[in-house]
């Protein structure tokens, strides 16, 4: 029986609850999070904020077609405000096509195409109850990288097809590869690959990442390329307060810069240390869990969308219904970005930290039940 069936109610005879439980499933898996997207979209348009990061993008894609540099000069005020394109030239390039379109339009597009690519997400990693489609939008962070336009969804669904395609090295070298060239946040899946005995897919994955980073930019001239790092470190000194980091809940918390900085980086050294161990010791679905939690943990800049990457961890934990796909809601306290309070900073690494904490637990799990059954059949 599945849990659609299983969750239908009793036609006759049935006490209230069991009657009640299919109405109240379609409601808070089906229709709640149509109602929430719906919602999304008009004020959006009402507020003209539709696709807001978006519009940095398709500024870029504009001065590409013009020929000039999508790159702001390092005094520009956009980037203390993170409003200038800071991004490697491909995705530029990628939103030439949407350039056809008004902004405003060509927002609403990638709008949409986000939330498809979103319920792409779990449909990749093979997951069939219909219910975790339904609790996905109604993430905070989801919901966020809907809104701003952002390609973080975009990478959740690129390391989505990393691990479905991990055996095959072409596949999975480009779904690895796009994402390093489009933002490098997701490198320690390079990591994962080598610690899984993929070396030659994660050194193929680094080539595509090469390649598909300097090709558009050599079509640009290599505008903006020497000075390229430069940006990086005015945009980390602009807004690196603006976020959801180790470092920062330890400078909130009165410790110094420099041991609050050396703490960060141990956090992320020790998770792709048990990236490698664990992926050595054959448990490749937990290494991978453990490389996009070191992601996350090693970016000096994170808002409240790129914990969307945390759809690809539950998915792949736990295909059905469980308390890992409702964690992630209590980042509701959560603002996108504006300078969050220390109790918000702290509040939302929390949450990450126990969906991937819960997340672990099912993949190891899920591990020695394997091999429990294989030493019974023995």
């Amino acid at each position: 029986m599945t849990s659609v069936e299983s969750s239908l109610p009793a036609t006759q005879g049935g006490s209230w609850a069991s009657k009640l439980r299919w109405p109240a499933t379609m409601f808070l898996f089906a229709v709640l999070p149509a109602a929430i997207v719906a919602s999304l979209f008009v004020e959006a348009v009402r507020d003209e904020a539709v696709a807001y990061d978006f519009r940095v993008f398709y500024a870029a894609a504009e001065a590409v077609l013009r020929g000039d540099t999508p790159y702001p000069p390092l005094d520009d005020p956009g980037t203390v405000f993170g409003r200038s394109y800071v991004y490697p030239p491909l995705t530029a390039f990628a939103v030439v096509p949407l350039t056809v379109f008004p902004e405003a339009v060509a927002g609403v597009l990638v709008m949409l195409g986000l939330t498809v690519a979103v319920l792409a997400i779990p449909w990749v990693l093979g997951v069939q109850d219909w219910r975790c489609y339904g609790v996905l939008l109604l993430w905070p962070p989801v919901l966020s990288a809907i809104q701003t336009g952002t390609v973080t969804i975009l990478l959740a669904l690129g390391a989505a097809l990393a691990w479905r395609y991990r055996d095959r090295a072409v596949a999975a070298s480009f779904s690895v590869g796009l994402t390093l060239a489009v933002k490098t946040i997701l490198w320690p899946l390079v990591v994962w690959l080598a610690a899984t005995r993929r070396v030659g897919t994660a050194l193929a994955s680094c080539a595509v990442g090469i390649a598909a980073v300097v090709l558009p930019w050599a079509a640009i001239g290599f505008a903006g390329f020497t000075g390229y790092p430069d940006l990086l470190r005015h945009l980390e000194d602009a807004v690196g307060d603006d976020s959801y980091t180790a470092y920062i809940v330890l400078l909130d918390a009165g410790a110094p810069s420099e041991i609050a900085r050396a703490a960060w980086l141990g956090v992320g050294v020790v998770l792709l240390a048990a990236v490698v161990v664990t992926g050595r010791r054959g448990d490749e679905r937990s290494a991978f869990v453990l490389a996009v939690a070191a992601a996350l943990a090693l970016t000096p800049i994170v808002w409240l969308h790129y914990f969307a990457l945390l759809a690809v961890v539950v998915a792949l934990a736990t295909p059905r219904l469980g308390i890992a796909w409702f964690v992630p809601i209590a980042m509701v306290l959560t603002p996108g970005s504006g300078h969050p309070s220390p109790f918000e900073t702290s509040w939302t690494l929390a949450v990450a930290a126990v969906t991937i904490a819960l997340s672990l637990r099912a993949t190891t799990g899920a591990v020695v039940a394997s091999k429990r059954r294989a030493e019974a059949s023995a």
